[in-house]
């Protein structure tokens, strides 16, 4: 199969990465990746507009993938920066414009996560990385957030959170404020020595929240042996449980038990420990949710948006169509 206009590109942007897949051709309704690539995400940096730099994070990876064009199609889900609609409405034209596209697609990467982790159907998804985006889609494309309010003010249960607690408890057992733990040799590991000094260091770096949030995987590989780390995976779990049943409650407030759907994303949930807490904690606080095992993840849902998908999320969607479109230099 031919197109008219040239090639499709997906995007699923955070704050450590972005990556940008190119589509195959293909007649199916979700057609694979042909291939993509990586580049590093949006590091927010005072007097910077982050409208500007995800744009250029855009372009970053557009040139690494060898400026495949004419493009025709390009689908983005961003966290971050560009995250209210008028920002976005203001970036999309700037894709289009520097990558010389025919149509951009720009939403949140909760709204691509949510498309591709319940391939499409309604239902609630809970992304936990360094941070917490919940997301309710309701058959009617009703779209309600619930967390997703950053490290200062929510993200409950998120990396950052949780490697918060670990480095705190490490520091507390360190000088006897609190219970002895294996996380005071692991932050010393990560941190450096003498652990309180150390420590200190870490408020000039440009890169505290992932930096922090990285912690949270030595807190949940200690939590099976040690009783600290294992308290704060355990909240962490019943934490995102809660955001979760907020979300259920919200968009599906008559819904019989077992028929909401309910899946995840992001590396905190991958933990044992952090898992079971959630699932119990579901089973407890909302027995109108049922856990479905995770179909694809944020590009994946990228790739439903650029294949033209018929999905309830569209609301979300900033569109911007370009009557004529040359890539930059071409």
């Amino acid at each position: 199969m031919t197109r008219d206009f040239g090639v499709r590109l997906v995007v699923d942007g955070g704050q450590t990465m972005l990556r940008m897949g190119v589509l195959q051709e293909s007649d199916q309704p979700v057609p694979p990746l042909r291939e993509q690539v990586s580049v590093p995400g949006f590091q927010w940096t005072a007097g910077e507009d982050p409208v500007e730099q995800q744009c250029q994070r855009v372009v970053a990876a557009w040139e690494a993938l060898g400026r495949p064009g004419p493009v025709d199609v390009v689908a983005l889900g961003l966290a971050g920066g560009a995250s209210d609609r008028p920002s976005r409405e203001r970036l999309a034209p700037l894709v289009a414009e520097r990558l010389g596209a025919r149509k951009v697609l720009l939403t949140g990467d909760d709204v691509t996560t949510h498309l591709g982790v319940l391939a499409g159907e309604p239902g609630v998804v809970v992304a936990a990385g360094t941070g917490v985006a919940c997301l309710a889609v309701t058959s009617s494309g009703q779209l309600i957030n619930i967390d997703g309010l950053g490290y200062l003010f929510g993200d409950s249960g998120g990396g950052f959170s949780l490697g918060l607690a670990g480095l705190r408890a490490a520091l507390a057992g360190y000088e006897g404020r609190g219970a002895a733990t294996a996380l005071t040799a692991r932050a010393e590991r990560r941190v450096g020595r003498p652990l309180r000094d150390a420590v200190k260091t870490w408020y000039r770096s440009p890169s505290l929240v992932a930096d922090v949030a990285a912690f949270a995987a030595e807190v949940a590989e200690v939590a099976q042996a040690d009783p600290v780390a294992r308290v704060l995976c355990l909240s962490a779990g019943e934490e995102l449980a809660v955001s979760v049943t907020a979300a259920v409650r919200k968009g599906f407030p008559a819904a019989p038990d077992g028929s909401v759907p309910v899946s995840w994303a992001g590396g905190v949930l991958g933990a044992p420990v952090i898992f079971e807490a959630f699932s119990t904690g579901m089973a407890e606080l909302c027995p109108a949710a049922t856990l479905r095992t995770p179909q694809g993840d944020s590009l994946g849902g990228a790739v439903r948006l650029a294949a033209s998908a018929e999905v309830p999320h569209l609301a979300s969607v900033v569109v911007h169509l370009t009557a004529t479109a040359r890539p930059e230099g071409r």
